[in-house]
């Protein structure tokens, strides 16, 4: 497992949103904020990605408020080098069936959805939001390995063993980050773009 930490740079609640993710040395790797102020009035809310240096590198489309809806899923595609590295499904309400509300997270803000499909590298992943306050923020399962939907029940005795964790943080870092080791060339742009989705209010 290789392992991130993020900090965030702003107060839970602030339109303007900022993240730095270091490596286990301290080493800052990655820069994400919100650049919806530096857009025009017409376009998306986007997430940049850059290098410490201030190279842009990646971006995400966020929705507008208007085109939420709370029947729709919503993709989230992470665009690097000019073309979709990440695909990120989130589905606004639970699976039906599920009669438990989702759980809020630290800042008292309920989380608009309990699982993402994350399509990378190949990959097909799923992230499930534990339950517990005091658990982890997303456990990430292969879910082509083990031929789990979007659907699949959060409280099953089944699952797999998880592959990747995002945790809340301790001490000056507000996230802690564990990946599989070898599987991504991207890996800390995937987890930043998780930690801003994880974080959103």
């Amino acid at each position: 497992m290789v392992s991130y930490r993020i900090r965030r740079l702003h107060a839970p609640g602030e339109p303007a949103r900022r993240y730095h993710l270091f490596d286990r040395a301290d080493q800052l790797l990655l820069v994400a904020d919100l650049a919806s102020p530096w857009l025009p009035a017409d376009e998306p809310p986007q997430v940049r990605f850059a290098r410490p240096d201030g190279e842009r590198v990646a971006s995400m489309d966020l929705p507008r408020p208007t085109d939420r809806r709370p029947e729709k899923q919503q993709n989230y595609a992470v665009i690097y080098e000019h073309a979709v590295y990440a695909l990120i499904t989130a589905p606004v309400r639970p699976p039906s069936g599920t009669t438990t509300p989702l759980t809020p997270l630290g800042s008292g803000v309920v989380w608009p959805f309990g699982r993402l499909m994350i399509e990378v590298e190949g990959h097909r992943w799923l992230a499930l939001r534990w339950r517990d306050g005091d658990g982890p923020l997303l456990v990430l399962y292969d879910a082509a390995a083990a031929g789990l939907s979007l659907n699949v029940d959060r409280d099953s005795s089944d699952l797999p063993e998880p592959i990747g964790l995002l945790e809340v943080g301790a001490g000056e870092y507000d996230f802690d980050l564990t990946l599989p080791v070898g599987h991504l060339e991207q890996g800390p742009l995937l987890g930043l773009a998780l930690v801003f989705l994880a974080d959103s209010s």
